[in-house]
C-alpha cells in the first residue's frame, strides 16, 4: 500500500471515530457533517472529499467496522480444533471484541432502529446477517459431516446461533443489566451446543 493509500485510510479512520462519538454523543438526526468535521479537524469541505452526506458516512462507518470485528474475531478460529470448538471460539471472541468497542456496540442499537424503516440501512445490515448465518453454517454442516453433531436444520441451527449472539449484547446495552453478560452469553451457547453434540 503506498503511502498516499495509507494517509487516506488513516483520514478516513479518524472521520469514522469521531463519527462515532457525534452519533453517541447526540444521535443520527442531531447531527451533522460540520459537527462530525470539528471533532476530526478536518474542514467541512474535506469532510465531503471522502463522503457525499451523512447517510453514505452512516452506513460506510458500520460496514467497515462490523466486517472489520468480523474479520477479525475469525483470525482466531484455527483448523485443527473441531468444529463444536471452533464455534465457541468463534462467540467468545466476538464477545471479546464487542466488549472492547463499546461504544461501536452502542452505536448499531441506532443503526438498527433507523433500519427499521430505511432501506439501506436494512441492505447493510442484511448483508452482515448473510455473512455471520453463512459462518455458522458452515461449521455446523461441518460437525454433521465429521460426527460431530447430530443431523440438525443447519440454517435454524445457525440462525439460532446468531440470535443468541446479537440478542444478548444488544438487550445488555439497551437495558439497566441485572446479569454479566459473557456469563449469560456462553450460558445460552453451551446450551444449545449441547443439544446438538452427538453423544
Amino acid at each position: 500500500m503506498s503511502k498516499r493509500d495509507l494517509n487516506k485510510e488513516k483520514r478516513i479512520e479518524e472521520i469514522f471515530e469521531a463519527a462515532l462519538q457525534c452519533f453517541n454523543e447526540n444521535g443520527y438526526d442531531a447531527t451533522s457533517m460540520e459537527n462530525i468535521a470539528v471533532k476530526a479537524k478536518i474542514s467541512k469541505g474535506g469532510m465531503y472529499h471522502y463522503f457525499d452526506s451523512k447517510k453514505e458516512l452512516f452506513l460506510s462507518l458500520f460496514d467497515y467496522r462490523v466486517n472489520k470485528y468480523f474479520e477479525e474475531t475469525k483470525s482466531f478460529l484455527k483448523p485443527k480444533d473441531n468444529p463444536e470448538q471452533r464455534i465457541r471460539t468463534l462467540v467468545k471472541q466476538a464477545g471479546n471484541i464487542l466488549k472492547k468497542n463499546e461504544d461501536f456496540y452502542r452505536f448499531c442499537l441506532e443503526f438498527l432502529a433507523k433500519g427499521v424503516r430505511d432501506k439501506d440501512i436494512r441492505r447493510v445490515m442484511t448483508g452482515f446477517y448473510k455473512n455471520c448465518v453463512n459462518t455458522f453454517k458452515n461449521l455446523v454442516e461441518e460437525g454433521i459431516e465429521t460426527g460431530c453433531f447430530k443431523r440438525v436444520d443447519s440454517d435454524k441451527a445457525s440462525r439460532a446461533l446468531y440470535f443468541l449472539v446479537m440478542g444478548v449484547y444488544f438487550t445488555y446495552y439497551s437495558i439497566d443489566p441485572d446479569f454479566e453478560v459473557a456469563e449469560q452469553h456462553y450460558f445460552h451457547i453451551d446450551n444449545i451446543l449441547r443439544s446438538m453434540i452427538k453423544e
